[in-house]
């Protein structure tokens, strides 16, 4: 089972692809790596110039979100004057649908040097099927 972005603006644009582009209401969209283990999924994402307390990673009903906000210096603030800004500011949210293989339960997050890193932990998946018979 593969790890999956979610896009709840247009569901079915990138199905098959782990990354896309859903910004909601987001500024900016950070980049994130996936690397799957025997033992867990690892999610690395690059948010550089952030306080650890500004990152939100939340998991509800099967999706994981990962948000928060970088605070920016504008222009007019501090008098100052720019003559190209490229790096953004404001807010951002990744989200990402979870195989059933997950353990919601065990996933741990982590921040340093600018990179958030989550460990998602795999289980055996439920046996949910059931037999119903025809009448």
């Amino acid at each position: 089972m593969r790890l999956r972005h979610h896009n709840s603006i247009d569901p079915w644009r990138d199905v098959d692809r782990l990354f896309g582009t859903f910004r909601g209401d987001a500024s900016w969209l950070p980049a994130f790596d996936i690397e799957e283990t025997d033992s867990a999924y690892v999610l690395r994402g690059d948010i550089p110039g952030m306080a650890q307390k500004d990152i939100e990673v939340r998991i509800d009903e099967g999706v994981l979100s990962i948000s928060g906000e970088r605070q920016t210096v504008a222009a007019d603030e501090d008098r100052r004057r720019f003559s190209r800004r490229e790096r953004r500011g404001g807010r951002f949210a990744r989200r990402f649908w979870l195989p059933d293989t997950v353990d919601s339960d065990s996933v741990k997050a982590s921040y340093d040097n600018g990179v958030v890193e989550l460990t998602l932990p795999k289980r055996e998946p439920e046996d949910t099927a059931r037999l119903i018979p025809v009448q």
